[in-house]
Parts: C-alpha cells; structure tokens; sequence
C-alpha cells in the first residue's frame, strides 16, 4: 500500500479547518464535500495533498481541482475533532445525479489588530459544483481528485429551457405584435436576458461594468441544447460601444460585460497629485537582474507606481520571455476580409478596411497606457505581403459583420504577442482577464527590454495551495510596445 503523504499540514481542534504554513504565512483552509441528500465529508489534514486554482481569459469561471488522498481511506482518516461540528459529516457517496458540491474557505492573518490580536482576512469562500471525480497516482500515492467550477455554471450547463430572441423583443416592446422569426436584438441585452433567466437571479448583472454595445441577433436556442451554447453563439455577434470585441468575466457573484478596449482604458488615471489604480489592476512586479547600476530615464512606463510601492520581486532567470512569431502576421493574423449576406435586402458587402492590424491598433487603447503618445499596439503591420487574408462569411447585419474582422484579429493577438511565463507567490485576485504591472531595472537595455516596463494582460493564473506551498503560475502577455 502506498504511503500517505504526510505534509506540514495539521489539524486544529475543535475548529474545523486545516493550517498550512507557506513561506512563513498561516493559512487556514475548511473544505466540505456535500451532496443535496445532506451527506457530508469534511476535508481534513489527513485528506488533503493540495488544492488549485485556475481563471483563463476563454471563459468567466474559477475552475479547479482539490487533490485527495484516496477516498477509501478518507473515513478512516478522517478523526479531527469538530466540536459543534459534529455530526453527518464523514461520510458521502456518489449517487450519479451530478449533484455534488465543494465549500472552500482560505482564511490568512491581516495587518489588522484588535484587542484579542490578529483578525482573519478571508482569501476565498466559495461553493464549487464538482464536475468530475479521477483516481490516480501522484508520487506513488493514490489519490483522488475532484474537479469543480463556480456553481453558477450548472445552470448555463444543465438547465433545459426555451429561449429566443423573440422572448427578449417582447419583453423591450411590451407589444404582442412581433415580428417573430425576424426581429433582431441587442446582443448585450440578449446575453443579459439568458444569463438572468437561467440563473433566476435578477441581480447577476453587474449593470455598472455592462456595455450593451452595437451588435444584434437573431437567435433560438436549439433543443435540448444548454445555455452554453446560446452564450457562445451570441458572444460572436456581440459588437462594444467603442467598436470592439467584449470580454464576459464573473466576479463577486455578477457577471460584467466590457470591451479589451474599455478595460485597458480602465487600469490606471494618473493626475498631477496621484496615480489612481483602477479594479482590473491585480498587482506589481519588479524583475530582478542583478544590474545594481541605475540608468536615468523619463520614460513614465519605468516608474507608474512609483518608488514606495511594494513591488513582488521575479528572479529574471525565473521568468520566460517569448517574442513574437516572425511568421505570425502571414498566418494567425492576417487581414480578416468579411463578406456579408443581409437576407432581408439580400445584399452582399464586402468589408475589406476593418480586419487589419491598424484597425485593431485604433481601437486597442494603448494609448491610454504609460507613454501613450510613444508606445503602439505590439505587432507591426506585414507590408510585403499584405496580400495574404482570410475571407470569412457573415450572414448578418452590417454593425455585426463590419467589426467582425477586427473583433476575430484581436482575439488572436492574445495568443500571438510578446509572453510572460513565471512563477510568484500566491495570490488568486491575479485571475485573468486583469492586468500586472511589471518593470526592470537594468543599465543598459535592448529594444525587448524595453518592452518590459508597463501592464501586461493576464490570460491564465494556475494557484497551488498546498504542503508548504502556494504558488500562482501567471500568464500575460504585453499590449503595446515603444515606437
């Protein structure tokens, strides 16, 4: 039988939670397994090999996976001592009706002192769907892992209901007399209408982040088809009200839909008196090269947050740079050339000037970032071969189709520019979709070095908590460079 790790982990009587000491920081984790019969499994130190965490710029969610040793052994092991807590909660069986939940809550100690010392500062607290469950072996133990999501998910995932666009008309026009069958939409408000009537929850829309934008539909989700799939379908058509592609993120139980654009735009406003950082701002990081020499320069990029700021030290030999592709304008980001099929006046148009890399760099807001009269998008225009395009069918209106082009091209980049991959102590607000900012001190720099210094866009953080360890894996990539 294969030995059961036995980490720096320890139960704490008569409280139920797990203590892990990370990089001299305590952490205290409760972790239920429940299912909607009312069995329960708390998780304690015996159990527990590590817990992660991942957000991803493709889709809103938190998503992970909580590492288990195996759960034969699990009721065995599981002998804390819950005081209050005591009762049905060791344990739980799978029934196949796919309805299992995680609860998960990090607590750490705050800067914030009180009378009876230290107050807790809660990281996370969450109720989690479990959306599959492995066996397998990891450093010759056998564990098993739960993998979960936002429990919010469930309802875009398995809930079978009709909706149509023609639902969402009638309710703008209060009016029996539709059009139906033909009536577009906004996409914003059609987006809006299913992800409130599927969750039943008026409040998920977090209307002061929500950009309706220019794009309409026409849409009816198929039979027994979920959620999902009307979300995706929409999300093509969706146009922002600065002419941009939009980005769905789900935060603090509400969903916000705004453009890279508006986002970018959003980082950071700096006054004579101050530099006001804005929510999508997750945190900053200095890279260490051993260059002790300090090199003049007015350039803003190096020095936003200013000399007080604590700044999350990355060993240069840590941190892996990737350049661009020399190839990647004849091939992922080629102009995108739209031609469009109106059914109601069946005229085709043809829109040749919107897929191209200026199009896109006039509407990517780099130059709200440092040095915004001096920096530009980070790719140049391929001039040799500007010939090389992709023509792309669209059977639609022409706000949609006429920014489809520029919406497809900027969704490329962010699989094509310039790439930070590193590791830096953990920190879930890093999650994707926000930006980092990040300089060098250096004496001398090369022209990639002189990328560096500004925000960059995080695109996937992977968090590790477990035996001595938490760890956020970060991946971002860089928006603009020097001219």
């Amino acid at each position: 039988m294969a030995n059961i790790p036995q980490a720096k982990i320890k139960a704490v009587k008569d409280i139920p939670y797990v203590s892990i000491n990370a990089n001299g920081t305590d952490y205290k984790i409760t972790a239920f397994l429940f299912n909607n019969r009312g069995e329960a499994r708390y998780i304690d130190s015996s159990s527990l090999y590590q817990i992660v965490f991942e957000t991803n710029h493709d889709t809103p969610f938190l998503l992970g996976s909580i590492h288990l040793n195996n759960d034969k052994n699990l009721n065995t092991l599981n002998k804390a001592d819950f005081g209050s807590y005591s009762g049905a909660l060791s344990e739980i069986n799978s029934y196949g009706d796919g309805e299992e939940f995680i609860k998960i809550t990090i607590k750490s100690k705050s800067n914030t002192k009180k009378a009876q010392g230290y107050i807790d500062e809660t990281i996370l607290e969450k109720i989690f769907i479990v959306t599959e469950k492995e066996h397998t072996v990891q450093n010759n133990n056998k564990l098993t892992i739960y993998y979960f999501i936002d429990v919010v998910y469930t309802h875009f995932a398995n809930k079978n209901q009709e909706w149509s666009t023609d639902l969402v008309n009638k309710k703008i026009q209060e009016k029996a007399t539709l059009n139906w069958g033909q009536s577009k939409v906004n996409s914003g408000k059609a987006l809006k209408d299913i992800l409130i009537q599927f969750s039943n929850d008026n409040d998920i829309i977090d209307e002061k982040n929500w950009d309706d934008g220019i794009g309409t539909v026409y849409y009816t989700l198929p039979a027994g088809e979920p959620a999902l799939t009307a979300i995706h379908e929409i999300m093509k058509t969706y146009v922002s009200s600065d002419q941009s592609g939009g980005v769905l993120t789900y935060y603090n139980g509400q969903f916000q839909l705004q453009s890279i654009r508006s986002n970018t735009n959003k980082i950071y406003k700096k006054t004579k008196q101050q530099t006001a950082l804005g929510n999508n701002f997750a945190g900053g990081f200095k890279v260490q090269s051993g260059d002790n020499r300090v090199g003049y320069t007015n350039k803003e990029a190096a020095s936003v947050l200013g000399k007080e700021y604590s700044y999350i030290p990355v060993d240069i030999n840590n941190i892996l740079f990737t350049d661009l592709n020399s190839k990647v304008t004849l091939q992922e980001l080629n102009k995108k050339e739209i031609i469009q099929f109106d059914a109601e006046t069946k005229q085709v148009t043809i829109h040749s000037n919107q897929g191209t890399i200026p199009a896109v760099s006039a509407r990517s807001g780099v130059g709200s970032l440092p040095d915004g009269n001096d920096v530009q998008l980070n790719i140049d225009e391929n001039k040799a071969f500007s010939r090389s395009k992709t023509r792309l069918f669209k059977m639609t209106d022409s706000n949609t189709a006429m920014y489809y082009g520029t919406i497809q091209l900027q969704k490329q980049l962010l699989n094509s520019l310039t790439r930070a991959n590193f590791n830096c102590f953990g920190d879930i607000n890093i999650s994707a979709n926000k930006f980092i900012y990040m300089t060098i001190d250096l004496n001398t720099k090369n022209k990639f070095a002189n990328k560096i210094p500004g925000f960059w866009y995080v695109t996937k953080n992977l968090t590790t908590l477990g035996s001595s360890q938490f760890t956020s894996a970060i991946e971002c990539v860089k928006l603009d460079k020097p001219k």
